[in-house]
């Protein structure tokens, strides 16, 4: 908005009731630079144009709406949630596949050549770091590096940017944040760890979603999902987080009336009971999400390795001749007995012994996985172990490689 009000000179900027807890400091800070006008200050009043920034629903702009009597004949929407209903009567839509909708107006701004005041970028700065998960989210792209880095060149301060967006500064947040520590349910559904918790509340209160958003943090699912039950106003919410790009929170909040990104959603059911929110969400969870990649769809299936009685000069023979720096060792059944390195070798040479067998130097404490370990899983075990690639066992027997790059790749999500 901030941005909008530069770009658009012609407009007022109209403030919400619903300000979220960590852009209301910010608001307060600014109030009198970014001059809104409050909800009641348009009511009645002929509007000649419409501008909507940052979301392209009807039932998002609902307080303002109610007190238009009529829609003005234009109305343009700059957006950058493709997934939302786009049901603004007769609206023009101005999207890009941004991560931060202050990207989508920054690099309006910056084909003008405006020039910013030192509020305006810091505000606007702000705003994208919050979009984007500070350039964490998927969604994130080149244009919001770009856009960031204009906005620095205009004065933004990162230190006040900083502060902006720290997120429990309320003694309630800080009480519901261990609240919610406290009945955390862990699941595992279809090879993903899903967090979900339920909470009853007399009523709704600021915040909640940026509580949710740092026990999402702390605990690193792949996704979580919290749900508010407000007892005196017979409604329900679901606040949606993910870092997995397999689960898309948006899709998933959609069967409850909601939306937002892939990453970061909710939906506030109305009318409806918290408990049965609740069940009908683990009921969807177990429907609507695929299968969590494992190593069986990450390993290649040709296996290499060595037998155990091989001598070490012809195992250090194999290792160069296949541009390898290590090999699982299997017996004369086939099965894997052991794991030999270079580094293994080179001990054996200095020592003398190229040609005692593998078995005397290989190591036989090896990391393994089998077809059904998640990528989770192959994630802490090359975390915890200096290992080159994980050999994959079925009944004791070789049946696949995942190689660190393998891993790397499934883990971007190529």
């Amino acid at each position: 908005m901030a941005l909008a009000r530069l770009l658009f000179p012609g407009f007022r900027a109209v403030r919400s009731r619903l300000i979220h807890p960590v852009a209301r400091t910010l608001y307060n800070l600014y109030a009198d630079h970014l001059d809104m006008a409050a909800l009641e200050d348009i009511k009645d009043e002929p509007i000649e144009a419409l501008l909507v920034v940052d979301t392209r629903s009807r039932a998002r702009i609902k307080e303002f709406l109610q007190l238009v009597s009529l829609l003005p004949p234009t109305i343009d929407v700059w957006d950058h949630h493709p997934d939302d209903s786009s049901d603004i009567p007769g609206a023009i839509l101005h999207e890009l596949p941004v991560g931060a909708n202050t990207t989508l107006l920054g690099l309006e701004a910056m084909k003008r050549g405006l020039r910013l005041s030192v509020p305006d970028a810091t505000i606007a700065l702000a705003g994208i770091y919050a979009d984007t998960g500070n350039f964490t989210h998927e969604n994130t792209c080149s244009a919001d590096f770009q856009v960031a880095g204009w906005l620095l060149e205009q004065g933004a301060s990162l230190t006040l940017t900083r502060s902006f967006l720290q997120t429990l500064k309320d003694e309630s947040q800080i009480t519901l944040f261990h609240e919610i520590l406290n009945r955390l349910v862990y699941q595992t559904i279809h090879g993903h760890l899903i967090l979900t918790v339920y909470v009853e509340m007399e009523r709704q209160a600021g915040g909640l979603a940026a509580v949710v958003e740092k026990v999402f943090d702390v605990e690193q699912p792949d996704a979580m999902f919290a749900v508010f039950a407000f007892t005196h106003e017979n409604s329900t919410l679901i606040v949606a987080r993910s870092q997995n790009r397999s689960i898309d929170v948006a899709a998933l909040c959609r069967a409850f009336g909601g939306g937002g990104h892939a990453q970061a959603s909710s939906a506030l059911c109305k009318g409806a009971t918290g408990r049965a929110t609740y069940h009908a969400l683990q009921a969807t969870l177990k429907a609507g999400l695929g299968d969590a990649a494992s190593a069986a769809s990450l390993m290649a299936r040709e296996v290499v390795s060595i037998q155990d009685g091989w001598s070490l000069q012809d195992a250090a023979l194999f290792l160069e001749k296949s541009d390898r720096s290590g090999v699982p060792v299997t017996d004369l059944s086939g099965r894997m007995c052991g794991y030999l390195t270079l580094r293994d070798i080179m001990k054996a040479r200095k020592a003398d012994q190229m040609s005692a067998p593998v078995r005397s130097h290989m190591r036989q404490k090896v990391v393994t996985g089998t077809p059904t370990t998640s990528l989770r899983e192959i994630e802490s075990l090359f975390s915890s172990h200096t290992i080159f690639d994980l050999p994959i066992l079925e009944d004791g027997r070789i049946v696949g490689t995942v190689t660190r790059d393998a891993y790397l790749k499934a883990r971007v999500g190529k």
